[in-house]
């Protein structure tokens, strides 16, 4: 990662405006409500990923080229994570060893005990503009950001919303995809194997979702697409063809 993107990410990191900007129209968003992850609760989680969603869009606003109107403007949660050292309980015994400074281990601060950060929570976020992973730590008492890394050409776990993608660019470019919805409806089920790597002369890293279909209990060995979210393409390989049995020529008397 360049010196540039590390100044704008210290810059993110301290702005009062992340948490505003958060909202702003056109910014995609998962096509449903984020659900609850582990230590958090709904609302915790979504409000942790509106804070992240704001530093992405200020991140967007100082990458040269990511405000085109042709740029790829996908940006999608990977994940939220609670950071289980940040708790109350955590906070709670810091302040009472603040407070008591006679105690063993406790250290006296000649300016007073100084305010507890809540708890803190690390979100995800993929970018395909720039193949940039984000972390935004957010603190959940306050809802503001206190820190922001980057990562790029980093191999990130697919998210759900790009599963979705997934499936529907395989209904819309693959013809046996259509076919196999139009026959079957809401038996159809469609299950992710995700890969992820480089091609040469790009440094990008491919994000590929190999798709599996299942009709009721049944899995159907074709089609089989393979859809390269990170070029938008679908491509099926031929159904594999069966050994034909040897058929043993009879005896001679």
């Amino acid at each position: 990662m360049n010196g540039s993107l590390s100044r704008v990410l210290m810059a993110l990191a301290g702005s009062a405006v992340v948490a505003l900007a958060a909202c702003r129209a056109g910014y995609p968003q998962e096509s449903a409500p984020p659900r609850p992850r582990p230590g958090l609760t709904a609302q915790q989680t979504k409000d942790a990923i509106k804070a992240a969603q704001g530093t992405m869009v200020e991140l967007r606003k100082k990458t040269q080229g990511a405000e085109l109107p042709d740029a790829d403007r996908r940006e999608y949660v990977v994940g939220v994570e609670l950071l289980a050292d940040r708790s109350p309980a955590a906070a709670a015994k810091g302040e009472e060893k603040a407070a008591n400074p006679g105690e063993p281990g406790a250290k006296a601060d000649p300016a007073g005990p100084k305010p507890a950060r809540g708890p803190t929570a690390v979100v995800t976020l993929y970018r395909y503009f720039d193949d940039i992973t984000v972390f935004s730590t957010i603190d959940l008492g306050t809802g503001k950001v206190v820190d922001v890394q980057a990562a790029q050409h980093l191999r990130t776990p697919l998210s759900d919303a790009e599963f979705e993608e997934a499936q529907a660019l395989a209904r819309e470019h693959n013809p046996e995809v259509q076919r196999l919805y139009e026959r079957f409806g809401r038996q159809v089920t469609a299950y992710p194997q995700f890969s992820q790597f480089t091609l040469e002369g790009d440094p990008r890293i491919h994000r590929v979702v190999h798709l599996t279909y299942r009709v009721g209990k049944r899995e159907l060995s074709y089609p089989r697409p393979q859809v390269d979210l990170t070029i938008r393409t679908v491509e099926t390989p031929a159904p594999e063809v069966e050994p034909k049995a040897k058929v043993r020529p009879p005896r001679g008397d």
